[in-house]
C-alpha cells in the first residue's frame, strides 16, 4: 500500500505542469490543422502573383470558412498560443513535417536547409548553429528583436566565411511582414563585417559573408545572428508572428590563408567569451539603424511595398487571455 502516496505525488506533479486551455481558445489539434491550411494558403497566394495581399486575405478567409471559425477566434487563439511557446513549437514541428511530406509527394525538391543540415559542427564546412530549430519573433514593441551570439573557439580559423539559411512563415492580422536578418562577424581588433537581408513572405532566405568581405589578417572574436521584426510606431498594435524554421549557419574554411587556429587551447579567455547562449537585446533598432551598423561590403535586399486595397471587413478585436 506504500506506493499509493508516490502515485498521488506523481499525479500532482503532472497536473501542476499542465496548462489549462481557456474556453475561447481553439483546441490544439484543430489549431494545428488550421495553421497547416493557413500556410498552404499563404504559399498559394504568393505563387499566384498579381495582387498578393488581396489574394492572401481571400485565401485565408476560405481557410476560416473550411474550419468553421471566425477571424477573431483565430487571432485570439494565436495570442494565447504565442504566449505558450512550448505548445506552439511542438505544433510547428508537426506542421513543418506535414508540409514537407506534401512537397515530397508532389514531386518538389528537398528544401535547401535540409540539404545543409547534414553538416556537423566539425570539418572544413561545419554547421555551427546552436540555437533552437524553430524561433518565434513578434512584430510588436516588446519582442521584436532576437540575437544569438556565438563566441569563437579553436575551430574558427583566420579568413573563415559564412552562410546563414532558414525557412520563414508569417502569421499576421495586418499586412506587416517586414523583417530583417543580420549576420555580423566581430574580429579581435573590434572591426566588424556584416550583411543584412529583408524577409517579407513565406519563403527561404539566404545570407552570406563572402570570402571577399572577410578580414584575412585578424582572428574572429564572435559571430552574431540578429532577427528584427519591424513595426510601425504610428499604428495600433496587431498580432504579428514571424516563425523562423530550421536555421542553418555554415562556416567555411578559406583556402587562401594559412590554417592557423584562432587561439591556442590555453588562451581562450577573451573579454566577452561566455558559454554559447541566446541573448535578447533590449535595444530596438529601426531598419535604417540596422543597415547603418554594417561595415565593409553590404548586401541588402529591399522589397518596395505596394499599396494594397483589401476587401472591406468588419471591425474586430482580440480578446487578451486573463492573467
Amino acid at each position: 500500500m506504500k506506493p499509493a502516496p508516490l502515485l498521488f505525488i506523481l499525479f500532482l506533479i503532472i497536473t501542476s505542469c499542465s496548462v489549462e486551455l481557456p474556453s475561447h481558445v481553439i483546441p490544439e489539434g484543430k489549431m494545428e490543422r488550421v495553421l497547416y491550411d493557413y500556410h498552404l494558403a499563404q504559399g498559394m497566394a504568393e505563387a499566384q502573383g498579381g495582387d498578393v495581399e488581396a489574394n492572401r486575405y481571400l485565401y485565408v478567409q476560405k481557410v476560416f470558412e473550411k474550419h468553421h471559425i471566425s477571424e477573431e477566434q483565430f487571432d485570439t487563439s494565436m495570442v494565447w498560443y504565442s504566449g505558450h511557446a512550448d505548445h506552439l513549437h511542438k505544433m510547428y514541428k508537426r506542421i513543418d513535417a506535414r508540409l514537407e511530406r506534401t512537397s515530397t509527394e508532389a514531386g518538389l525538391n528537398i528544401p535547401e536547409e535540409d540539404k545543409f543540415s547534414r553538416f556537423t559542427a566539425e570539418g572544413d564546412t561545419a554547421n555551427i548553429w546552436q540555437g533552437r530549430d524553430i524561433l518565434f519573433v513578434h512584430g510588436n514593441r516588446k519582442d521584436n528583436l532576437y540575437s544569438l551570439v556565438i563566441p569563437a573557439d579553436t575551430s574558427f580559423l583566420t579568413g573563415d566565411y559564412f552562410m546563414f539559411r532558414c525557412g520563414n512563415r508569417f502569421v499576421v492580422q495586418d499586412n506587416q511582414r517586414e523583417a530583417y536578418i543580420q549576420l555580423q562577424v566581430l574580429y579581435d581588433n573590434d572591426s566588424t563585417v556584416s550583411n543584412t537581408v529583408m524577409v517579407n513572405g513565406d519563403y527561404d532566405a539566404t545570407l552570406n559573408i563572402l570570402p571577399a568581405q572577410v578580414d584575412k589578417k585578424h582572428k574572429i572574436k564572435s559571430l552574431t545572428c540578429t532577427f528584427y521584426y519591424s513595426f510601425d510606431e504610428g499604428k495600433d498594435e496587431a498580432f504579428r508572428l514571424w516563425v523562423i524554421r530550421k536555421p542553418v549557419l555554415l562556416r567555411y574554411h578559406s583556402l587562401e590563408v594559412d590554417t592557423v587556429p584562432v587561439a591556442e587551447p590555453d588562451s581562450m579567455v577573451l573579454v566577452d567569451t561566455v558559454p554559447v547562449t541566446d541573448k535578447v537585446h533590449t535595444e530596438r533598432l529601426s531598419p535604417g539603424q540596422l543597415r547603418q551598423t554594417q561595415q565593409g561590403e553590404k548586401k541588402i535586399e529591399v522589397v518596395q511595398k505596394r499599396k494594397v486595397v483589401l476587401p472591406a471587413r468588419p471591425q474586430r478585436r482580440v480578446i487578451k487571455p486573463s492573467r
